[in-house]
C-alpha cells in the first residue's frame, strides 16, 4: 500500500506538476527515486510502476517536464533535455527540503531519453545517490544518423524555417512525434511495433498530446551525455536492448566502459520498444529492487 500526493516545485520561475508516492508503513523518511519515461511521455505514464517502488520501500515522484503535460512553460511540447536537467536539479533541491523523504538518500531512474537525463544529472550533481538508466540515447549527433537520409533532410530543413518564423513573433511549429510519414507531413517516430507500445501505454492518457516543437529536434540533436561518463560518481545501474535502432545501442556500450565503478550492465536481446513491450515489468521490479538495497546501503 502507498499514499500519494499531489506536488508542485518551482523551477526558474516556472510550476511543474506531478505526484509524489509513499509507502504507507514507513515510520521513518524513506529514500526517494524521481522517475522520468521517454520523449513525449506524460507524467502519468508512470504512475501505474509506483507500486513497484513504494512496495520496495522507497518513494518515488513523477512530474512532467516544463511546457508538457500539467505543467507550466511555454511553447507548449518543448522537449528540452539540457533545460529538464537544470529543472531536475531544481526539484532535487525541493524534495532535500521535505520532512517525509530522505532527500540524503536519492535516486534517479529513467527510461530513454529520460534515462541520459538522469546520467547527465548525476554526473553533475553529487546528490544523486544511485542512478537507473534503461535504453538511454546517449548521443545527439548518433540520433540523427538513426533517421532514414529523407526524413532525416526533411526534418533538418524545417528547423532554419521555424527558428526565423518564431523571430517573427510567430507561434512554434510542431510536428508528430509517432505516426505514419506522409508527403509532407514528418513525423519524429514511425517504427510500427514503437507506435503499437506508445499506442497501448500513452496515446489515451489525458496530459499527453502527440506533437513536439520542431526547435525540439535541434535541443535533442545537440546532446551529448556521452562527454560526462566519466563524471557519475554516483553507482548505475543501466539496461540495453541488444539491437538498439531508436537509440543507438554501441554508443550507450562505449560510454558505459568509460563510467567508473560501482556500475551494472544488462542487455536483452531485442529492439528498443521490444523489450518495453516484452520485460518492461521485470525491469521495472529489478530497478526497483536495486535502487532500495542501493540507497539503503
Amino acid at each position: 500500500m502507498h499514499v500519494e500526493e499531489d506536488v508542485e516545485f518551482l523551477a526558474d520561475g516556472v510550476t511543474l506538476r506531478g505526484r509524489l508516492f509513499l509507502p504507507a508503513d514507513s515510520v521513518t523518511p524513506p529514500p526517494v527515486v524521481i522517475l522520468q519515461g521517454g520523449l513525449g511521455g506524460p507524467a502519468e505514464s508512470n504512475w501505474p510502476m509506483a507500486p513497484a517502488f513504494t512496495s520496495a520501500g522507497l518513494a518515488c515522484l513523477t512530474y512532467d517536464h516544463r511546457s508538457t503535460g500539467y505543467s507550466d512553460g511555454e511553447p507548449r511540447q518543448e522537449f528540452d533535455p539540457w533545460q529538464q536537467c537544470r529543472d531536475l536539479r531544481h526539484v532535487i533541491t525541493h524534495l532535500t527540503l521535505r520532512d517525509d523523504v530522505d532527500g540524503d538518500r536519492l535516486g534517479l531512474w529513467g527510461v530513454s531519453i529520460g534515462g541520459a537525463n538522469s546520467m547527465f544529472t548525476a554526473a553533475m550533481d553529487r546528490r544523486v545517490r544511485a542512478v537507473v538508466s534503461i535504453i538511454p540515447p546517449v548521443s545527439g549527433w548518433s540520433a540523427r544518423q538513426l533517421q532514414p537520409e529523407s526524413t532525416l533532410a526533411e526534418l533538418e530543413a524545417l528547423i532554419p524555417v521555424d527558428r526565423q518564423n518564431r523571430l517573427r513573433g510567430e507561434p512554434a511549429a510542431t510536428i508528430r512525434l509517432h505516426g505514419t510519414p506522409e508527403p509532407g507531413r514528418p513525423v519524429m517516430f514511425s517504427d510500427q511495433e514503437g507506435l503499437e507500445f506508445v499506442e497501448n501505454a500513452i496515446h489515451g492518457l489525458p496530459s499527453f498530446r502527440n506533437e513536439i516543437t520542431i526547435s525540439t529536434l535541434d535541443r535533442l540533436f545537440e546532446m551529448e551525455v556521452t562527454a560526462y561518463a566519466e563524471r557519475i560518481a554516483a553507482p548505475l545501474f543501466m539496461v540495453l536492448a541488444s539491437q538498439d535502432t531508436v537509440a543507438a545501442v554501441e554508443e550507450a556500450r562505449e560510454m558505459y566502459s568509460r563510467i567508473p565503478e560501482p556500475k551494472e550492465l544488462i542487455e536483452y536481446p531485442g529492439q528498443h520498444y521490444e523489450i518495453l513491450s516484452k520485460h518492461f515489468p521485470e525491469i521495472i521490479q529489478r530497478t526497483s529492487r536495486w535502487l532500495a538495497a542501493t540507497l539503503d546501503a
